[in-house]
């Protein structure tokens, strides 16, 4: 139903996929994750990692974003949201009325995200939030966001992650712009800067508790990266398929390309690779979805899976020869947006640092 060359105009024009986020609320995978009492499937994140390992092996890629955002920010919103804003957005985020998306990190503070000074002020039945937020997506898109903004100084808190409040942001408000920054890739949505001067928000925008907006926010975190490790892991399966094809067509010197082991043996190793990044994501999910803890595995599964990918892509370019550098091939494509997993949601480094501090109980890194 979407081609690849459905993606490839899409990127090509910077245009939202509206057919296929059409499509995605018709079968309420916006709401993959959201109970089917607030109208979603009510689905187990392990089912939703295959979901997304399957169509990012059909080369969808990172233009999946507004699905898992969607799902992420329902997560945060059924463990800590009132039940009042669960009642009135959870069925709207199911259906893809609305879209919502992260406005957490700024210019100086980058993965450093308790080191945030946007701004929320108390005022009246509300509040005032004033700064900047970096690397916003689906500009011009997005219904909602949710804001990390700090309600109390970070000198006046004795713990780091005090201080931080959650607000679920309406982009409409007034005082809200918007710059668009141009970037290589996942052109399928705009990324940018937003800047909030004296927005005022209502103090029932609140998620979770105030001050403590950092541990609401943290619930998702865990399933975020494993998530975008499925697209890791599905898009390394695309650069396999797409390669092995081309090398049983393509013939040299009589045979095909295929034939020689200089191509086929890494091509098998990186269809070892990827399956292997695949159930390493399965595996983290099922730990979420048990209850048990899932943060070094969740790490693991975004570092191997972002790096797996990169490696399958890079390589089905080089056995496509000159075809895998046009853009008709579609390879290319995807090559370039899975360049975003080396730096997000966590950094490939920071990914690494948690694993040896968390998991082989190392000393902490700086």
């Amino acid at each position: 139903m979407f081609p690849q060359d459905y993606w490839l105009e899409k990127s090509e024009k910077g245009v939202f996929p509206e057919e296929f986020w059409q499509e995605c609320g018709r079968r309420r995978l916006p709401g993959f994750l959201i109970p089917e009492e607030y109208g979603g499937l009510g689905g187990k994140l392990e089912e939703l990692v295959n979901v997304v390992v399957f169509l990012a092996s059909h080369g969808f890629g990172t233009a999946l974003y507004p699905v898992l955002s969607n799902n992420m920010s329902a997560l945060v919103l059924l463990n800590a949201g009132p039940q009042r804003l669960r009642d009135e957005i959870l069925p709207r985020l199911a259906s893809g009325e609305y879209m919502m998306g992260l406005a957490i990190t700024e210019r100086e503070s980058g993965s450093d995200v308790l080191s945030i000074s946007t701004s929320a002020t108390k005022s009246g039945e509300g509040y005032r939030v004033n700064g900047e937020k970096m690397f916003v997506n689906n500009i011009g898109r997005a219904t909602h966001m949710l804001l990390a903004a700090r309600t109390t100084p970070a000198e006046k808190v004795v713990k780091r992650s005090d201080g931080i409040t959650l607000f679920v942001l309406g982009l409409r408000l007034e005082g809200l712009s918007f710059n668009v920054l141009e970037k290589m890739g996942t052109n399928y949505f705009k990324t940018g800067v937003m800047k909030l001067a004296d927005v005022f928000i209502d103090g029932d925008m609140v998620v979770g508790m105030v001050d403590k907006g950092w541990k609401a926010l943290t619930f998702a975190l865990n399933p975020d990266r494993i998530v975008y490790a499925a697209i890791g892991a599905g898009s390394a399966l695309y650069a396999v398929k797409t390669a092995a094809a081309y090398a049983t067509d393509r013939k040299v010197f009589g045979k095909p390309i295929g034939s020689y082991q200089g191509i086929q043996l890494p091509l098998a190793a990186n269809y070892a690779e990827a399956e292997a990044a695949r159930l390493l994501c399965v595996e983290a999910a099922q730990a979420f979805d048990r209850g048990e803890r899932s943060d070094v595995l969740a790490c693991a599964a975004k570092y191997f899976a972002s790096e797996t990918a990169f490696k399958a892509l890079g390589h089905a370019m080089q056995v496509l020869g000159g075809y895998g550098y046009l853009k008709a091939r579609h390879v290319e494509r995807v090559f370039r947006d899975v360049m975003l997993l080396k730096s997000g949601p966590i950094t490939q480094e920071l990914a690494l640092a948690y694993v040896a501090e968390r998991g082989l109980s190392l000393p902490r890194s700086y």
